[in-house]
């Protein structure tokens, strides 16, 4: 909760200085001149993007016997591609990327410390919206809209189960903010933060658990930096 609560406000004070930067404008410029000055951030683009991930998954046995909340953390990088119009100093786009990652943890389970929860995030893809403000070369903006990731994860030592490993692929959100700065009129480099939220899967009985199904929900923070070309 306080990790949504801190991540609620940081969107607002960002919404704020995004409002108010798209009221400024040159304080001798004519009206009309403001699109005359700023970067031109319409049409077509393709990027690359690398950072880090940290998140959190809650896994459950269906009896609730055996649980965890098992941090993670680890690298991730891929690529992107996104569509921008811009009206005035005002950019709407779309932009849909695919990471591959690798962000890790384990610990001992709880309920049942002999045994050792992990889990593994993989892959994760993105399709968002995003709005922004341009002030020339630089473009701040909020980004939103679905994701899907790939994840595993078990115990060990593995106890009469099938296999003791679960992989599931898993639906949710995406939010974030980020800002973007024109090095030529092709190239830009950009900087953002991410955060995505998925929906709990739940596997049969025997897969981690011989007498119980497996339930498992991650969350995870990309923090990350890429470069766009526009064409």
């Amino acid at each position: 909760m306080s990790t949504k609560l801190f991540f609620a406000s940081m969107c607002a004070g960002f919404i704020a200085t995004v409002a108010t930067s798209a009221d400024l404008g040159p304080a001798d410029a004519p009206q009309g001149a403001v699109a005359e000055i700023i970067h031109d951030w319409g049409g077509g683009y393709v990027g690359v993007v690398g950072g880090g991930v940290v998140g959190e998954v809650e896994t459950q046995t269906g009896s609730g016997t055996l649980r965890s909340e098992t941090s993670l953390k680890g690298g991730a990088a891929g690529v992107t591609a996104g569509y921008n119009v811009q009206n005035g100093n005002m950019v709407y786009g779309v932009e849909t990327d695919v990471v591959w990652a690798r962000a890790k943890g384990n610990q001992a389970c709880q309920g049942f410390p002999a045994q050792n929860c992990y889990y593994e995030l993989g892959w994760q893809g993105t399709a968002r919206a995003r709005v922004g403000v341009a002030m020339d070369l630089t473009l701040l903006y909020l980004t939103g809209g679905l994701a899907v990731a790939q994840g595993k994860g078990g115990v060990n030592p593995v106890v009469g189960a099938i296999d003791g490993q679960d992989k599931q692929t898993y639906l949710g959100f995406v939010t974030g903010v980020g800002a973007e700065y024109a090095m030529t009129d092709a190239l830009s480099f950009k900087a953002e933060y991410l955060y995505t939220d998925y929906r709990s899967r739940t596997s049969p009985l025997g897969t981690v658990s011989p007498l119980d199904s497996y339930r498992s929900e991650p969350s995870a923070h990309l923090l990350r930096v890429g470069l766009n070309y526009r064409f």
